[in-house]
């Protein structure tokens, strides 16, 4: 059986220009990675410089009412963006509201204690707040949709304290032992109300208070010049456990897989770790996605049922990003040996590639 050593986590992730890597069941002062020696070739480059090819992504999955939806936010510096998707599970509908931010050096904040992350344009407006003194995890979105799309208003809540609630923190090497790559994930069941309202005013769903179950996934890496990676996300209730999880495989992998990756399982509060896994879809990004490890733990069908591309080509920056909707099928297994037995559980394959 598959095991990752979990620790505390150190206050600082860099120490003495070097990265502190592991899997911790404590969350450090900051997600904050700047400042390792030498990064790149092991060339001494000041690290006001360096600290230009670190970049960092919010997501935040969420199962509410009839739809599972995303929230991506993505701090690259040069082109900020922040993206609202909404899946209808029942009907396949999807909603895609996306916001360009332009230049800001500090759009995912660092501290985990307490923060807020917000995105604001004309008639889109989006806030993910965290604090750990006041017990809560918030959401908020409010956009503002048109002839074809409705306008869609959602608030919710958690509280790290739920029994079902955990979070866990990883470093890992980005690919090598010079660079890292730093994880946060936070799953707490959610409470809240979201409302869908066509253009002349009329209301076109309702969810007034409804709970659900929200995961949240935070990431500042070293970034090389191209980056690619696949994953998939998925939270939920299943035979009237809560679980959540998330699957990746990118070109920021450590050497050493075993030892070092972001793999995990959260069940009822208790944190699996899992191996890495290769993700594949032979016929298309349209078709099967097969996701299975050689630890036997891993053993996943993902059939997608509604898929979302966008290109962003500019003169430093070309970007190639998918979200998929769809249905997971096979068995997870977690610490103790016993078996998850998906059917038809809803989630979110995601494929990216991003050149500098």
């Amino acid at each position: 059986m598959y095991k990752r050593e979990i620790k505390p986590a150190p206050e600082k992730l860099i120490q003495h220009g070097r990265p502190i890597f592991g899997t911790f069941n404590t969350l450090p002062l900051a997600l904050d990675i700047h400042g390792v020696r030498a990064p790149f070739l092991g060339i001494p480059i000041p690290s006001i410089i360096t600290r230009f090819r670190i970049r960092a992504r919010m997501i935040y999955t969420f199962n509410f009412g009839d739809y599972l939806g995303s929230i991506d936010i993505f701090d690259n510096k040069i082109v900020n963006m922040a993206e609202v998707s909404l899946w209808n599970k029942k009907s396949n509908q999807k909603y895609v509201y996306r916001i360009f931010l332009g230049l800001r050096l500090h759009l995912i904040p660092k501290k985990m204690e307490k923060a807020v992350c917000v995105s604001t344009a004309k008639y889109r407006y989006i806030r993910l707040g965290w604090n750990h003194n006041q017990d809560r995890l918030s959401v908020k979105f409010k956009v503002r949709g048109d002839s074809v799309r409705p306008s869609v208003e959602l608030a919710m809540a958690g509280k790290f304290s739920d029994q079902a609630s955990a979070e866990c923190f990883s470093v890992k090497p980005a690919p090598t032992m010079r660079r890292c790559s730093a994880s946060w994930y936070a799953f707490t069941p959610i409470t809240g109300r979201m409302n869908l309202t066509l253009k002349n005013g009329d209301l076109l769903e309702s969810f007034p208070e409804n709970e659900g179950y929200g995961f949240l996934f935070s990431n500042r890496s070293y970034y090389k010049f191209i980056t690619s990676g696949e994953n998939i996300t998925a939270c939920g209730e299943l035979n009237g456990k809560k679980i959540a999880f998330r699957l990746s495989t990118t070109s920021l992998d450590a050497v050493d897989k075993d030892s070092y990756n972001d793999n995990a399982v959260f069940i009822d509060g208790t944190i699996t770790t899992l191996p890495p896994v290769d993700i594949t879809h032979s016929f298309g990004l349209a078709q099967s996605w097969v996701i299975q490890d050689v630890e036997s733990m891993v053993d996943l069908t993902f059939t997608p049922k509604n898929l979302i591309s966008r290109t962003v080509n500019l003169i430093a920056l070309n970007s190639n990003y998918y979200t998929i909707f769809g249905t997971i099928d096979g068995v997870l297994l977690d610490s103790e040996g016993n078996k998850i037995v998906l059917k038809d559980f809803p989630g979110i394959a995601k494929r990216s590639k991003l050149r500098l």
